[in-house]
């Protein structure tokens, strides 16, 4: 059977697609008020009339893309090979979560940034902040609801990260990435150490994440 010509809806998807590609990158390395609508269609090689259709707005398609990148964010957190203890796993995503706030710099900078400026980022951030501290809880082999304590350690330790590479990303990145794992690293047993007197079930996640930090 001929395939024939691709369906409107087809070519709609295919577009809509693209402009997601496009836009993605150009956020990812423009600042946002540089950025025009007309350079996003254009780059992506459609009228400009669809992305009003799938968007409404170059707004609508920036909410999009952050919505896209804590997507990839959280993607991060499942293990890689080689990754066979909790103190290896734990490494692995801090060097990936900062890798991909570096390689997606103004994005996850204008998201870090927002704080409390827009009510949409906010929500697309926190999503993140919740798949962190989901991740962090797995780790550690919570399965309850974590007590004030925990809960507000793990919020904290989330914010931790996000300051440190926020500050890396604005000098230039004037530290070697090793360096920056391991002091994210270093930080978080640090914190979650103060809270394990009020939580022994974890006590010994913690003992083997000290001994990898020696």
């Amino acid at each position: 059977m001929s395939r024939g010509k691709p369906t409107v809806a087809a070519s709609r998807g295919e577009g809509r697609a693209a402009l997601m590609a496009v836009a993605a990158d150009l956020f990812a390395r423009t600042p946002y008020d540089e950025i025009f609508i007309s350079d996003i269609a254009e780059e992506a090689g459609v009228a400009h009339g669809l992305l009003f259709y799938h968007f409404k707005d170059k707004r609508g398609l920036y909410l999009e893309v952050l919505k896209q990148a804590i997507a990839g964010t959280a993607e991060l957190n499942r293990p890689r090979p080689g990754e066979n203890t909790k103190p290896q796993l734990l490494r692995g995503v801090l060097r990936r979560q900062i890798e991909y706030r570096r390689d997606h710099a103004h994005t996850m900078l204008a998201m870090m940034r927002a704080g409390g400026q827009d009510p949409a980022v906010d929500a697309v951030f926190e999503e993140g902040r919740q798949a962190g501290a989901s991740f962090l809880l797995d780790l550690l082999g919570v399965t309850d609801e974590p007590s004030p304590r925990l809960r507000i350690a793990i919020r904290g330790c989330m914010g931790c990260i996000d300051e440190m590479t926020l500050d890396w990303l604005t000098h230039d990145q004037d530290l070697d990435l090793d360096e920056l794992v391991g002091l994210g690293y270093a930080a978080l047993v640090a914190v979650l150490s103060r809270v394990c007197s009020a939580h022994p079930e974890f006590c010994g996640a913690l003992n083997e994440f000290d001994a990898a930090a020696m």
